[in-house]
C-alpha cells in the first residue's frame, strides 16, 4: 500500500496536562456557536482584551493567531449534534506571569492529536503554530464531559534559546494556512 504526499508523517496524541496555577489579574469570555464565524469573534474578542490590557504591540498577532487556531480547531475536529446548537467557550485571561491564557472549552472528549504534515498537506499546521507560539500549551478533560485546551502566550518578546525562533516559524505557518 503505497502513501500519498498529502497524507500526516507522524500524529501524536496530546498526553493530559493541565495549566499551571497561576494568579489571573482579568478574563474577558465568550461563548460561540460552532460556525464560520466563530474565528472572526474571537479575533475581536481578543484584540478587545489586548488593547484593554495594553499587551505590547509586538505580541498581539502572537495571541490572537493562537486563539483562532485553537478555535479553528474545534470548527474542525469536534463533532456536530443533529438537532441541538453546538457551543463552545473561550476565555482569555492576563496572567500575573506576564502571559495570555487562551482556552478553549467543547463537547467532545476527544484529546487534541499534534501531526506533522507531509510536505504539500493543506493542513495539519494548527497546533505546530500553538506550540511555537506558547510557552506552555495542553489539554485535559472536564469534569462534566469535553475538554479544554489551553496556551499561554508570553507578553514579552523572549529570546531563542538555541538560534532559531520558533515564532517566527509559527507566523510562517500561520499565514501559509491562510493563503
Amino acid at each position: 500500500m503505497g502513501t500519498s504526499t498529502a497524507l500526516l508523517v507522524e500524529d501524536m496524541p496530546i498526553a493530559a496536562k493541565r495549566p499551571p496555577a497561576l494568579p489571573i489579574l482579568d478574563r474577558q469570555h465568550l461563548r460561540l456557536v460552532v460556525t464560520g464565524t466563530a474565528p472572526r469573534l474571537v479575533r475581536a474578542l481578543t484584540d478587545q482584551a489586548l488593547h484593554l490590557w495594553r499587551a505590547p504591540r509586538a505580541v498581539r498577532p502572537d495571541v490572537r493567531l493562537v486563539a483562532t487556531e485553537l478555535v479553528t480547531n474545534v470548527l474542525q475536529h469536534t463533532p456536530r449534534s443533529e438537532g441541538r446548537l453546538d457551543v463552545f467557550d473561550v476565555a482569555l485571561d492576563l496572567l500575573a506571569s506576564s502571559a495570555v491564557r487562551v482556552l478553549v472549552f467543547d463537547m467532545s472528549s476527544d484529546m487534541p492529536i499534534c501531526r506533522t504534515p507531509a510536505p504539500g498537506a493543506e493542513g495539519s499546521r494548527g497546533l505546530l503554530v500553538v506550540r511555537g507560539l506558547a510557552r506552555d500549551w495542553g489539554a485535559f478533560p472536564l469534569p462534566s464531559g469535553g475538554k479544554a485546551v489551553w496556551a499561554d502566550v508570553p507578553l514579552a518578546v523572549e529570546a531563542p534559546r538555541d538560534g532559531t525562533d520558533p515564532r517566527m516559524v509559527a507566523r510562517v505557518l500561520g499565514a501559509v494556512r491562510d493563503l
